[in-house]
């Protein structure tokens, strides 16, 4: 679950829209770090092994996942704001005649 360590945990949270997007607002018990990389603490441990980068995601309280090419973070305190940006290549795919 994103964000939860050992000492760290879910408080509340909330799934609201803007600009048309999904946005995650999470309270966690201790202060959240914003998000540089997949770091084990703030993402949890792996299945072990190399997972290729089309199918990393980070798992949402209520289950959604949202692949982790397409996760932009916002962290102030213990609240960690979680939203869904598509990824530069989807988005080039829109213009593209192919």
């Amino acid at each position: 679950m994103i964000g939860t360590s050992e000492s760290r945990e879910i408080v509340d949270w909330e799934k609201t829209t803007e600009d048309g997007r999904t946005v995650y607002v999470i309270e966690y018990s201790e202060p959240v770090p914003e998000p540089t990389g997949r770091s084990k603490t703030l993402f949890g441990a792996g299945s072990g092994g190399t997972v290729p980068a089309g199918e990393q995601y980070f798992e949402m309280p209520d289950g959604e996942r949202i692949p982790a090419n397409e996760a932009a973070f916002d962290a102030d305190g213990t609240t960690l704001r979680v939203r869904r940006e598509r990824s530069v290549v989807d988005r080039l795919r829109r213009y593209l005649p192919w």
